[in-house]
């Protein structure tokens, strides 16, 4: 019976890039230190290194291509096409494919091949490391006893982000939603990058009742990334659950580098 093959990416640290050294990330089988790479595209060539470490107890070869990726509005990464956004196609490196016994690492050496009088924005990839074999599985699909044999491959993303001078922060936050999540409150927003550069927000939704003004319900909102020219709906989950009634939405985000933005956005809902 042939082997039905499916995919599934794994992807480390779209959060802040400016921090080069970080904890190992790392799929089933395979961990890369560090877990992102930040270039500066003001030099004519930027390169580096990175380490890749087979994790599993078998001997795998693994493949390496240069992507482009998007990350969509539910907030999914998704391998796309290379757009004037992308570094995939300036992207080389070395070796493209190798072999690791289990428990061993190995550098990759990678090296940026910009072309000439770039615009002022922010680039990204990533280098995506397939193995040629993946994890095997079978069992039984509906009570006729019908077998599925099904193989899994795991792909590690390593996101490289490059900038240019002159980059834009800019954004804005509109449709904020409210809706009762058994004893919680939950909210939406959608969060709108109008810039050339990814935005790396987090801040603190508060709540007011619009009829006193007072504080009804406050709650942080962790990290998250916008690319440029692309739209993300956040989920902010509250501590408690509102009672029915008329409230003020505050939400606020900000990022504190590489440049300082600030998003405010205030709006009216009423809750059943």
């Amino acid at each position: 019976m042939q082997f039905t093959k499916i995919f599934r990416f794994i992807t480390f640290s779209f959060v802040s890039i400016f921090v080069l050294l970080q904890p190992l990330s790392a799929s089933a089988s395979l961990g890369a230190r560090p877990a992102y790479l930040f270039v500066d595209l003001e030099k004519r060539n930027p390169s580096g290194t990175f380490t890749v470490t087979n994790m599993s107890d078998e001997k795998q070869t693994y493949r390496a291509n240069a992507i482009h990726f998007a990350i969509s509005e539910k907030g999914a990464v998704q391998p796309v096409a290379p757009d004037d956004f992308s570094l995939a196609k300036w992207i080389k490196f070395n070796p493209k494919e190798f072999t690791l016994e289990p428990k061993t690492s190995r550098e990759i050496r990678f090296s940026i091949i910009r072309k000439k009088n770039l615009q002022s924005r922010e680039y990204w990839g990533a280098i995506e490391f397939m193995p040629l074999k993946g994890i095997k599985y079978s069992g039984e699909t509906d009570e006729g006893g019908r077998k599925m044999k099904f193989e899994v491959l795991t792909a590690l993303l390593i996101p490289i982000y490059g900038s240019m001078n002159g980059i834009e922060y800019e954004g804005k936050v509109s449709n904020v939603t409210a809706e009762h999540l058994e004893d919680k409150t939950g909210f939406t927003a959608l969060v709108e990058n109008t810039g050339t550069g990814v935005l790396r927000l987090k801040g603190e939704l508060e709540v007011l009742d619009a009829a006193s003004g007072n504080v009804a319900l406050k709650s942080l909102v962790s990290t998250f990334n916008v690319m440029p020219h692309q739209k993300r709906r956040i989920k902010i989950l509250g501590k408690e659950a509102l009672p029915g009634g008329r409230y003020t939405a505050m939400l606020r985000l900000q990022q504190t580098s590489p440049d300082d933005v600030i998003l405010s956005h205030q709006e009216e809902f009423q809750l059943p």
